[in-house]
């Protein structure tokens, strides 16, 4: 092993403008005090020097990520989400691919072809997988993301450890390269409760949160042991469209499941909680922030409040007839993960690089499938990336009329994220010079106290900052 190898690693998107020390940003106006977003654990990924690093944050884990479902490679927009700063791919391993015959006996035979690809392509360029199992095989199950037969339970036990021991990177059993995984998890929406939404393959655990927390707290054990850093997740739930409103889902499935594996017990089988979300009940939840709340909610009621809490799929349509547009689904996408963001979920996948069809299915960062046609989306995804990458949340900005949300980087520079929420509004800085960026990047904006950008329009010791509907910008103390 070369020198270069055993060296600590940093992420390979530092490629970015340097920090000058810079002291808190002051406000004008009073502040609403915000939690601050929990520390993330400390983590290593090989890198090949030499590299430059003029914004590492040490123990800072990126939020960024994007679903790749069918492929993680440059075909399926690898390389382009890199250059955005993702750092997350949200990916999938279908039992029904990996051991599509029945094991003889105590034999099995599993081909791992397709992940070892993607974990491969990962590792090279630094980013982490989080995997969704999911698709039974025939012979395990009558639905394809639903309970398994009784008799092949401990087959699914298997299958799971094996993947676990596969991708932990010790040395032994490993995949080819030694990749690591350390995010499983199991089936995806499996608050489903209708069978046939199940067969398309959809969870189908809605009525049945008893045999979900035993399937967990099995797998969770072998994993474990295979791999204590393994960190095992109930899938995603969709936690929307509840059977009381006509839908397919089980509202009280994740208290249910908790309660399963004894409340705060529960901590010693699942290391995180996922959920899904789409801005498709926006009476309930105006926001993904609400949403993520009420869930949090759950999880303090049930002792487990201290969990991670993750959206691995999240997304918003661009298509004109059903009242969206490119410019409205990038001002979006920058609001779900600021305000994701402002209550601690440690990481958010956007659904995803292309488009998964027409209408309210265009939630893509590029049109159809052609990498030669980026979204705006996507270049609002690259500049929240490169501007809000090493920064945590810190606290809310007290706007009259609109919304802010602070970031801090270690060094105590601070960036304010703002919108209006009506047509206008006017956020104010004390001091004589600040910076606006576009959520689409681009040149900034220099305001100086007094100037004609200045929206107060008077030279009095502060700036005012003019904001525009639902449309997020940057705003930083100038150099």
């Amino acid at each position: 092993m070369s020198f270069w190898r055993l060296l600590p690693s940093v992420s390979l998107l530092f490629a970015l403008s340097g920090w000058p020390t810079r002291a808190p940003l002051v406000e004008s106006q009073p502040v609403t005090p915000g939690a601050a977003a929990p520390a993330q654990p400390a983590t290593t990924h090989l890198i090949y020097l030499p590299v430059m690093a003029n914004r590492f944050a040490s123990g800072y884990e990126s939020p960024f990520g994007v679903v790749m479902y069918t492929a993680i490679n440059n075909d399926a927009g690898q390389a382009k989400m890199l250059a955005a700063g993702a750092h997350w791919f949200t990916t999938d391993l279908n039992w029904s691919e990996v051991e599509p015959t029945p094991p003889a006996g105590s034999v099995h035979t599993y081909t791992w072809t397709s992940l070892d690809q993607d974990a491969a392509n990962a590792q090279l360029t630094g980013n982490e997988i989080y995997v969704l199992i999911n698709r039974n095989p025939a012979w395990a199950s009558a639905y394809p993301s639903g309970p398994v037969s009784a008799t092949a339970t401990a087959n699914l036990v298997a299958f799971a450890t094996a993947a676990a021991e596969r991708y932990d990177g010790d040395g032994v059993s490993d995949a080819p390269g030694h990749p690591v995984i350390n995010y499983w998890s199991f089936y995806a929406e499996p608050d489903n409760g209708d069978p046939v939404a199940a067969l398309t393959g959809k969870g189908y655990f809605g009525h049945n949160p008893g045999g979900y927390a035993s399937m967990l707290m099995q797998v969770s054990s072998a994993m474990h042991a295979a791999n204590p850093r393994a960190k095992i997740l109930i899938g995603g739930i969709a936690y929307d469209s509840f059977e009381s409103e006509g839908g397919p889902f089980v509202q009280s499935f994740l208290g249910n499941v908790l309660a399963a594996l004894g409340n705060a017990a529960a901590a010693n089988y699942i290391d995180a909680i996922a959920f899904h979300y789409y801005p498709i009940s926006l009476a309930r939840w105006p926001s993904l922030r609400e949403k993520g709340l009420e869930i949090r909610s759950i999880m303090n009621a049930h002792g487990v409040g201290q969990l991670e809490l993750i959206v691995p799929e999240m997304g918003y349509w661009s298509d004109l007839d059903n009242g969206s547009s490119e410019l409205t689904q990038a001002r979006t996408l920058v609001r779900m993960y600021v305000k994701g963001l402002s209550i601690g979920i440690s990481h958010l996948d956007w659904f995803g690089v292309f488009d998964d069809g027409e209408g309210m299915e265009s939630h893509g960062l590029f049109h159809g499938r052609d990498l030669s046609l980026p979204k705006q989306a996507y270049t609002a995804y690259g500049t929240l990336a490169a501007t809000l990458y090493g920064l945590t949340y810190n606290r809310t900005f007290y706007i009259s009329g609109g919304e802010g949300y602070v970031f801090r980087a270690p060094d105590g520079r601070e960036v304010v994220v703002a919108w209006a929420t009506g047509a206008s509004a006017t956020a104010h800085f004390l001091g004589g010079c600040w910076r606006k960026t576009d959520l689409l990047g681009g040149s900034p904006t220099v305001i100086g106290d007094g100037s004609g950008a200045d929206a107060d329009g008077a030279f009095n010791g502060q700036v005012g900052v003019a904001l525009t509907q639902n449309h997020p910008v940057y705003i930083a103390v100038c150099d």
